[in-house]
């Protein structure tokens, strides 16, 4: 199964994002962030989020910025639909697009009331091992797509509770605490940003033995910092580094919010 290291890598990039609010005037904005493995740069991501009128729309596009051969081939385009309701956002859509030189999967998903109604994978992967932990109708109810997955509201402690993810084939938790305050500074925001330790914990949709999976759950080093973005009045991502089994992934907004 290809949905190792580099797939995760994506996901956990993919949760950080230009978040979205409910407000009736149109907004748009624009975030840009820099990944890095292991202090080398090896992608961009561009994330623009519109709202109209109580609904928001977040698309993304991220390619690799590797060197020579390598990280060069991967390419993910996310779109993510939905309405904002008592102040947060409740998916409609979520479409996420993977390439990896001439591996390709494209991954859907359609909510209706916090409930996935259905999903798509194509190409089909076909029949699974005897370690696929299934998902089951169960698995799908009171889920969010996992660009709008840290869409924080305003709260003088925005990182606690429990956030149930769906992206189309995995299911998984995240688990928020506090992890205290730091200065950040970028393009579109000067301030402090609030930490969350963040815990993974994959509950159907993966592989029991996967390494990278076991690696990241079993990982307490794993803390988002989220910046507070006035216009949107909402906490959105701005840093975070992402333990993984074979090194460490940075993520950096050069461009928050404009």
């Amino acid at each position: 199964m290809r949905k190792t290291v580099i797939y995760q890598t994506v996901i956990a990039m993919v949760f950080l994002f230009s978040a979205a609010t409910g407000r009736a005037e149109d907004i748009t904005q624009q975030t840009v962030y820099t990944i890095a493995f292991s202090g080398i740069k090896i992608a961009d991501a561009v994330f623009n989020t519109t709202v109209n009128d109580g609904d928001y729309r977040i698309a993304a596009d991220i390619k690799a910025a590797g060197i020579g051969n390598l990280f060069t081939s991967i390419a993910v385009k996310v779109d993510a639909k939905g309405d904002w309701k008592d102040g947060r956002p409740e998916t409609r859509e979520f479409d996420l697009s993977y390439r990896d030189g001439d591996y390709a999967r494209d991954y859907g998903a359609e909510f209706s009331r916090k409930r996935v109604v259905s999903s798509t994978i194509e190409p089909d992967p076909g029949p699974r091992g005897d370690d696929w932990v299934e998902v089951t109708a169960k698995h799908l109810r009171g889920v969010i797509d996992p660009v709008s997955a840290l869409l924080l509201p305003p709260s003088q402690n925005p990182c606690q509770g429990k956030i149930a993810i769906f992206d189309g084939e995995t299911r998984l938790n995240l688990e928020l605490a506090s992890a205290g305050t730091k200065p950040f500074s970028t393009k579109g925001f000067s301030g402090r940003a609030v930490g969350c330790a963040i815990r993974f914990r994959p509950i159907a949709g993966y592989e029991r033995m996967d390494d990278d999976i076991e690696y990241l759950a079993n990982t307490r080093e794993l803390v988002v910092w989220f910046a507070f973005n006035e216009e949107l009045n909402v906490y959105a991502p701005v840093t975070a580094q992402i333990p993984l089994k074979i090194g460490k992934l940075t993520i950096y907004a050069s461009k928050f919010g404009v």
